[in-house]
C-alpha cells in the first residue's frame, strides 16, 4: 500500500524520479508474489501510475526503461486494459 501511495504522490513526475525504474520493476515483481493482497496491491498500484500519467505512450516509455522482459510487459499490459 505504502507503494500505491508513493505512485500517487510523484503523479506525473515518476518520469523525473531518481529510481523510477526500479521502483517499476518493483512493483511489476510483485505481480509474481504467491499472496493474492500483495498481488493486488501491485496491480492497484500500476494503475495509480498509468492514471497519473498524460498518455499511454509516457507510461510504455517508462515501462520499456524500467528494463521488463517481454513477459513483464504483456503482464502489465494485461492489467491496464
Amino acid at each position: 500500500m505504502c507503494l500505491t501511495n508513493l505512485v500517487s504522490k510523484l503523479g506525473a513526475k515518476i518520469k523525473a524520479f531518481r529510481d523510477a525504474d526500479k521502483l517499476i520493476k518493483f512493483i511489476v515483481n510483485m505481480l509474481s508474489e504467491g499472496a493474492q493482497e500483495v498481488r493486488n496491491q501491485a496491480k492497484l498500484a500500476i494503475l495509480t501510475c498509468r492514471n497519473g500519467l498524460a498518455t499511454a505512450r509516457e507510461f510504455d516509455g517508462l515501462m520499456l526503461k524500467s528494463g521488463l522482459n517481454d513477459k513483464q510487459i504483456e503482464q502489465v499490459r494485461k492489467i491496464v486494459e
